[in-house]
C-alpha cells in the first residue's frame, strides 16, 4: 500500500468516526427535575432543615443566603475559643458546636446537581469538660440519581442519602453491664439506629 492509500484509508475511518459520534442519542435533562425533587420530599424545600427560627417561605432565597454568608463569614475559619454574641447572629454560630454551610461539590449525575451540608471545625465542644465532642444531626431527604437516556432524555431514579443540617454537643457514650445508656453516633453516610 503507499502513502495515498494510507492516508485515504485513515481520512475514510475519521470519516465514518465523526458520523458515528454526530448520529449517537444525545440526551438532555427533563425540565421537571425541579418539580420531581421536591415533590419526592414531600413538597418541603430541604434548605428549611437548617433553619431552627425565622424563616418565611416569601423571604426563604434571602435569609438562606444569609445563613451561607455567616457560615463563610464567621466560623469557616477555625474553631472559635469562645461562645460568639451578636443580636443578628443565627444560632448556627452561637452554639458549643457552631456550624456553617457548605456546597457539595458539583455531580452531573445527580439532582440537585450541588447541595448544601452543615459542617463544623470544631471537634470539641466550646466550653465543655471531659469528653464532650461535636456530633452531626443527619436529616434523610430523596434525590435523583442519573440511570440511563431514553428518548433524548436522562432517567432518574429515587435514592437515599443523608445531609448533616446542624451539629450538636455529644456525652460519650457509657456502658454499664454491657448495656449502651446513649444513643450512638450515627455514621457518616446516615443513621444505622434512630
Amino acid at each position: 500500500m503507499n502513502f495515498i492509500n494510507i492516508l485515504k484509508a485513515a481520512l475514510i475511518h475519521i470519516t465514518c468516526c465523526i458520523a458515528s459520534v454526530n448520529s449517537a442519542p444525545t440526551c438532555t435533562d427533563p425540565t421537571d427535575l425541579q418539580a420531581k425533587f421536591k415533590s419526592i420530599n414531600g413538597g418541603v424545600d430541604y434548605r428549611t432543615f437548617f433553619f431552627t427560627e425565622g424563616w418565611k417561605q416569601d423571604t426563604l432565597d434571602n435569609d438562606f443566603t444569609q445563613l451561607v454568608d455567616h457560615g463563610k463569614n464567621k466560623t469557616k475559619i477555625d474553631c472559635p475559643s469562645t461562645f460568639l454574641k451578636g443580636p443578628n447572629l443565627p444560632l448556627m454560630v452561637r452554639t458549643s458546636c457552631p456550624w456553617f454551610l457548605e456546597k457539595t461539590p458539583y455531580s452531573a449525575e445527580t439532582y440537585p446537581h450541588e447541595h448544601y451540608r452543615a459542617t463544623t471545625e470544631c471537634t470539641k465542644c466550646i466550653d465543655a469538660s471531659g469528653d464532650q465532642k461535636c456530633s452531626p444531626i443527619q436529616q434523610k431527604i430523596q434525590i435523583l440519581t442519573k440511570t440511563g437516556c431514553e428518548n433524548g432524555f436522562y432517567k432518574y431514579e429515587v435514592t437515599d442519602t443523608y445531609i448533616p443540617v446542624a451539629y450538636v454537643c455529644e456525652q460519650p457514650r457509657e456502658i454499664v453491664n454491657d448495656v449502651q445508656i446513649t444513643t450512638a453516633r450515627p455514621p457518616a453516610d446516615g443513621p444505622e439506629e434512630m
